[in-house]
């Protein structure tokens, strides 16, 4: 089985998000990718625009991030699992004599807040 290099092989060349511009890695190179040219530049070697066709034979690793990249998907993460821990707890809630909801809100509240505060990547 030949080796997939490209996330969607029917757009060999082109990157995951190719509607935002960016910087990726492919094989052992950072390129940027332009999401307006619809093209490829590695801004050193290659002052002109490539072609996704023309890369097509690189492996794609996918995107560089940056650091508030990376923050705002673990924010966004770290918010997704706490509105899960609040359905779970609306769910099971129901079962529960009065002390034991107001017990276990109590926790889950806490956790929440612990979750959402979490460090940053600095």
């Amino acid at each position: 089985m030949p080796e997939k290099k490209w996330l969607n092989p029917d757009l060999p060349g082109v990157p995951i998000f190719p509607e935002r511009d960016g910087w990726h890695m492919l094989d052992r190179d950072v390129w940027q990718w332009s999401a307006k040219r619809k093209a490829w530049n590695d801004t050193v070697l290659h002052p002109n625009f490539v072609l996704p066709k023309n890369m097509a034979w690189r492996k794609y690793y996918g995107p560089v991030l940056t650091p508030t990249q990376i923050n705002e998907m673990l924010a966004g993460e770290r918010e997704r699992i706490c509105l899960m821990i609040e359905r779970s707890l609306d769910a099971s809630c129901s079962l529960l004599p009065p002390a034991g909801k107001t017990l276990l809100k109590a926790a889950a509240e806490d956790i929440t807040d612990a979750i959402r505060n979490l460090g940053t990547v600095p």
